[in-house]
């Protein structure tokens, strides 16, 4: 470990680096730093392999389905025959390429379309004109690009309109027989592969970064002293046995988060369509400049795509980032590391911060460990006085950044050292300016690598602008908005696990920068800790760029944020006081006392929340946040808080108030033996937030046998079984096979109307008037509790009271009980799952809604669900849609593809509960959905889905997507060419409504 006096960072002479004379190694260091940086440099303009999509199609093909992604072609020719035109009758359509009638619930795009009787022309939402054929035989051709769009008779423009105004495509239709025609070029620039030549560059890059690293080495070790940055005992110690049972029991049982089906549903896409892109909107473009961490996923989620498999990653991870933490961080930091309980106390520090947010797929674990080697590399050249260190730094900032806009943390360490290590550059006469600065150059420049792995430079850069036009960010400046979520009680953005590492440690950084103030710091030393906190409060600047506000990704602060609450909770306690204070210790301890009290009471306010599958058994504190007795543990916490610190100034004003009393006795105020130091009562909050979010899930694995849990997931991977939670659902896929029978009276005195179910119909009664149905008997299963009553209703919401479930014994005796149904209608068709109480046998429903119109809201009658195992529907293998809340769950359904230009039209969506709306950007044109074009060939028809054990919850939403009958789906030819990284095909055409970002 690096003592005080090792620590030394000031000058020292330029003869101990070798004299004026620059060595041989430095040569070296020069060369190949400039091949590693211009290679980088030239990286993003070398070739990459693009695939030309080209669809053909003739009207004697029928319809066809073309839905391209992104929807407007990079290029496309249109033919229609005179002859066939003249003959055709007004208003026949004589080429589309958008269906003339589509699903209502699905959002319209502007195509190309060409009607006769007068042939009128429009495209991309432009009416060209209308058109008078001349006589005897022509071709009318139509051509568009990204600079104009043409109608030519017989090779004559007869209409223009400059500009970009191509038609989307989802694909052709025509009311002709014969004598019309379409050809298009799908845009692939994103489809794009490593070319042979891009690939040898790479390899001369990385060649030259390690030559340039090894130069360095040279030069570092000519007289340089050999300091040790690790801790001595270097062999497992039972503080590390712990942290990896639990890390290990976290990867068994722990949460999802909100993004990993996000990115299950990204990364699993990429063997089929060929590049890392976003399936789920922004027109699919590419993740890159920020994405080579899913490359790695890619692979990994082909061995398997179970849940316990795709979270082993950051479960190794957070290995990593205790070794680094416990082994290379806390040594730096003083001496006090090697006291007993420290490692102890760094244990629950650093499993607060990683267990709420780095279990899953998201970049932040990732940017987590390499911020904090980044850190250890810093220090390391600090203390050392070496140059690869801070080269080693650069490049893992450098790859960090390259993971996420959130990575650029990583450059926070070295910024926080920026006075020693200038000190250290000016002292390097060994190395002079330009090698040292040129190596250094190169290993920052590297990453680039990462970033333009298999894009060209165009490509990104048409991604970035496509995700700036069609907008989805958040501004720099509304960076409180983050906090705003994390203070938001009810929210699982807000829980109480996510409150407690951010608040704690934002507390904890002033009071470790008061720590090494002054004299006595207890073992702390001062250099490195002011860095430490100068990173930390360098991070959270950061974070302002990320483009979204999630409190997940304050985990990328996990590995930062646990030495700066190790440190604190050290400085805090009662001997490290007394030091600093020399025995005034009383003041300290009132603030001290003061902050947490505030903090603990904001973190106490925080439920035990969850997103999705992990929030579907709550404990109390999940549904409430923490109380004992009935009482608000925040109030408790509260007010016993300002009792002590009442106490401790009263205490203080006493002591300073005695009379007589020598000129300086008043400031020795040592605070009560029965009071324990700040410290204390921060590492308990820290650790019963642990307890609770631990225990909350153990228990949800084991009091619910059967239930679909994480850690049932885990078991079933473990047998055999990868599906994720599709085992545990079934489907009806006939809800007319569940009609219940009626028993008298069978007089209906409500209206009788159709009603929806998902897409399909059966008889319903409408929400208007006053009246009931029929009674209905019960099936057993209803009966038993083991299926609900199943109600649909459409429409606006009712005010409770308007559409009443009643419950008997008998039909037509007392009711045994009463449920209100239609208020929880949102205007979609939803699924009202009712439980009989026990002894019930019939059910009817009751309309008591004088004053409303009939059609507005219908319900169907009462049915009984008749299920299959949606693994017997949907067979492993299966191709779907997987909405981005719900992709993570499914492991063993197959994304639906996204490759050669187009979308594709599966046969199957799954999606999340009716409650969920976020899915909807996957279908909308104004996000840049890649499904917007396949959703207007389809009629979908919606399947309700029930969770095995509690069949009153709706899990997910199953739909099938019908496709008119005849249609067709056209293979493309594809031809392969190399095309240079500046090469451009035009702007991708963003929809129209798109909101600036």
């Amino acid at each position: 470990m690096v003592s005080p006096a090792q620590e030394r960072e000031s000058a020292s002479p330029a003869a101990e680096f070798g004299g004026p004379r620059r060595p041989a190694p430095a040569h070296w260091a020069l060369v190949l730093g400039l091949v590693t940086l211009v290679a980088a440099l030239a990286f993003p303009f070398a070739p990459v392999v693009q695939p030309q999509a080209d669809y053909a199609w003739t009207a004697a093909d029928g319809p066809a389905a073309i839905p391209l992604m992104p929807y407007q072609p990079v290029s496309l020719q249109a033919t229609v025959g005179c002859a066939a035109a003249r003959s055709a009758a007004p208003g026949t359509v004589l080429l589309a390429t958008l269906p003339d009638r589509s699903d209502p619930g699905a959002e319209p795009l502007t195509g190309l379309r060409v009607t006769a009787g007068p042939l009128a022309v429009s495209s991309g939402g432009a009416e060209l004109g209308t058109i008078d054929l001349p006589p005897g035989d022509c071709t009318l051709t139509i051509t568009a690009d990204a600079t104009a769009t043409r109608v030519l008779v017989d090779g004559t423009v007869v209409l223009s309109r400059e500009g970009d105004v191509r038609p989307a495509v989802a694909g052709a239709f025509s009311d002709l027989a014969v004598g019309a025609s379409l050809s298009l070029v799908a845009d692939t620039r994103f489809e794009t592969t490593i070319s042979p030549l891009k690939a040898a560059l790479a390899a001369v890059c990385l060649l030259a970064l390690l030559g340039t690293l090894f130069a360095l080495a040279r030069c570092d070790r000519a007289a340089l002293p050999r300091v040790r940055l690790f801790a001595r005992p270097r062999r497992p110690r039972a503080v590390d046995a712990v942290v990896t049972l639990v890390l290990l029991g976290w990867w068994w049982i722990g949460p999802v988060t909100v993004d990993d089906g996000y990115i299950a549903g990204i990364v699993r896409g990429r063997a089929a369509d060929g590049f890392v892109g976003n399936g789920y909107r922004w027109l699919n473009a590419p993740e890159a400049p920020f994405s080579w961490f899913y490359e790695l996923y890619a692979p990994w989620s082909a061995v398997s795509s179970s849940t316990l498999w795709m979270r082993l990653p950051s479960t190794l991870l957070g290995l990593a980032c205790w070794l680094l933490l416990s082994r290379a961080v806390l040594p730096r930091l003083g001496r006090f590391a090697r006291r007993r309980a420290v490692p102890w106390v760094a244990a629950a520090a650093f499993a607060s911060w990683w267990l709420p947010f780095n279990l899953g797929l998201r970049p932040e674990p990732w940017v987590a460990v390499g911020t904090l080697a980044a850190f250890v590399s810093v220090e390391r050249a600090v203390a050392r006085r070496a140059v690869l260190p801070l080269a080693v730094a650069l490049l893992l900032a450098g790859a960090t950044t390259a993971i996420t806009p959130g990575g650029l943390i990583a450059f926070a360490p070295v910024l926080a050292a920026a006075l020693p290590l200038l000190r250290l550059l000016r002292t390097r006469s060994d190395l002079h300016r330009l090698p040292l600065a040129v190596g250094l150059l190169g290993a920052a420049g590297a990453p680039v690598l990462l970033m333009f792995s298999d894009q060209s430079l165009a490509a990104v850069l048409e991604s970035v602008r496509i995700r700036r036009v069609i907008g989805g960010g958040v501004p720099w400046y509304q960076e409180y908005e983050r906090y705003q979520l994390l203070l938001t009680p009810g929210d699982f953005q807000g829980a109480i696990g996510k409150r407690a590492p951010v608040l704690m440690t934002v507390l904890a950084a002033p009071g470790a920068l008061w720590s090494i103030t002054g004299r006595g710091r207890a073992g702390i030393a001062t250099g490195p800790v002011c860095r430490l906190l100068i990173a930390f409060a360098l991070a959270l600047v950061c974070l302002t760029a990320t483009p979204t506000k999630w409190t997940q990704q304050f985990g990328v602060l996990a590995g930062l944020g646990a030495a700066v609450l190790t440190v604190a909770l050290v400085g805090w306690t009662t001997t490290a006081l007394r030091l600093r204070t020399r025995g005034d210790v009383l003041p300290a301890v009132a603030f001290g006392f003061t902050g947490l009290t505030v903090v603990g009471a904001l973190v106490l306010t925080g439920q035990d929340l969850w997103p999705f599958v992990s929030g579907w058994y709550p404990t109390a504190w999940g549904l409430h946040a923490p109380a004992i007795a009935g009482r608000s543990l925040a109030s408790v916490w509260l007010v016993a808080g300002v009792l002590v610190v009442a106490a401790l100034v009263g205490r203080a004003l006493w002591r300073a108030s005695a009379t007589g009393a020598p000129p300086h006795a008043g400031r020795r105020t040592p605070v009560p033996r029965w009071l324990p130091a700040p410290a204390v009562f921060a590492l308990a909050l820290v650790v019963g937030v642990l307890a609770v979010q631990v225990a909350g899930f153990a228990r949800g694995a084991t009091a619910h046998p059967g239930a679909y849990t994480l850690a049932a997931d885990a078991s079933a991977t473990l047998r055999g079984d990868p599906c994720g939670l599709q085992p545990h659902l079934s489907v009806e896929t006939d809800p007319a096979a569940g009609a219940l029978p009626a028993v008298a009276p069978l007089i209906v005195t409500v209206p009788v109307v159709p009603a929806d179910i998902g897409g399909r119909t059966l008889p319903g009664v409408a929400v208007a008037g006053t009246g009931s149905t029929p009674w209905f008997a019960l099936d057993p299963a209803q009966r038993s509790g083991e299926l609900p009553v199943v109600v649909t209703v459409s429409g606006p919401a009712q005010p409770a009271g308007r559409l009443v479930a009643e419950f008997a014994a008998v039909a037509g005796g007392p009711a045994l009980s009463r449920q209100d149904v239609a208020s929880a209608a949102t205007g979609a068709s939803v699924d009202l799952r009712l439980t009989a109480p026990a002894g019930a046998t019939a059910v009817r429903l009751l309309v008591d809604a004088p004053d409303v119109t009939v059609g507005a809201t219908v319900a169907s009658l009462p049915r009984v669900p008749r299920l299959t195992p949606m693994s017997t529907l949907l067979p492993p293998g299966t191709t779907a849609i997987l909405d981005w809340p719900v992709a993570f769950a499914f492991g063993c359904l197959q994304p639906a593809p996204l490759v050669n230009g187009s979308a594709g039209l599966p046969e199957w969506r799954v999606a999340p509960p009716a409650a969920d709306p976020s899915a909807g950007i996957t279908y909308s044109p104004t996000f840049g959905g890649p499904f917007a074009a396949p959703r207007l060939l389809v009629s979908e028809q919606r399947l309700p889905v029930y969770l095995d054990g509690e069949p009153a919850r709706e899990p997910v939403r199953l739909y099938r997507w019908v496709a008119p009958d005849g249609i067709t789906t056209p293979a493309p030819t594809v031809t392969h060419r190399d095309v240079w990284g500046w090469h451009s095909e035009g702007r991708t055409q963003v929809p129209a409504g798109a909101a600036l970002g």
